[in-house]
């Protein structure tokens, strides 16, 4: 979206199989941008399908991109409850997988595509700037590591002219968050939202497309909370 001379900017979109990722998708294709869609498999039909877990493999399925790229989008994750005496070592590791490793692989086997100009949004979380009140440490600890990602990049990328931000959602309804919690306590959480409600995944994609468009040219390296006030 922030190259000109390009009637449809190449984004790349992760996360595809998702409440928050359909929603991008929606925002982008009505922008008129070509989407190359990557997603986990099992979770969603993308273009490129790859095991989210598996470096090489992942690496692989993102340089068979042909061309260059104008954006990235990456908006997949998981979410797992749970203190610390009932995460296992594995389940960490798991999760960081996920989360984490995967954007940096992504990232580092597509970031050579991007044009100058070009734009890279990740989908964090308000848990980045404090703790989730849902999920375990491990998706606590996999949010603020994408927000320090984005701080570094924002300074090392910023010459090449390229922009990354990341959108930091705070309660979104959606079926990855109701599926952890009882009537009750959501209830009692948006009671505690300045808003008084709980955020939609649309709300969270029309902020993403701001980020990626010309609009936001001078924004990089922003944590920007999209969280009705809470953060």
């Amino acid at each position: 979206m922030t190259t000109k001379e390009r009637s449809q900017p190449r984004i790349l979109v992760t996360g595809v199989g998702g409440s928050i990722g359909m929603a991008i998708i929606s925002a982008l294709e009505a922008g008129e941008c070509s989407l190359i869609k990557l997603s986990q498999k099992g979770m969603g039909a993308g273009d490129l399908v790859a095991d989210f877990g598996d470096d090489a493999e992942l690496a692989n399925a993102v340089g068979t991109i042909p061309g260059a790229l104008d954006g990235i989008v990456l908006a997949h994750g998981m979410l797992q409850p749970g203190p610390l005496a009932r995460v296992a070592p594995l389940e960490w590791r798991r999760l960081l997988d996920v989360n984490l490793n995967s954007l940096y692989t992504i990232l580092h086997s597509a970031t050579p595509k991007l044009q100058a100009g070009a734009s890279i949004v990740l989908v964090s979380s308000t848990a980045g700037f404090d703790h989730s009140p849902v999920g375990g440490p491990h998706y606590t600890v996999s949010k603020w590591a994408i927000n320090g990602l984005v701080r570094h990049l924002a300074s090392e990328l910023g010459s090449s002219g390229i922009r990354i931000n990341a959108v930091c959602p705070g309660w979104i309804d959606n079926p990855m968050g109701r599926a952890f919690l009882t009537d009750a306590q959501i209830e009692a959480g948006l009671a505690e939202i300045p808003l008084k409600r709980a955020g939609t995944p649309s709300e969270v994609a029309s902020v993403i497309k701001f980020l990626l468009s010309d609009e936001a040219s001078y924004v990089t390296g922003a944590l920007l909370p999209v969280s009705g006030g809470v953060q």
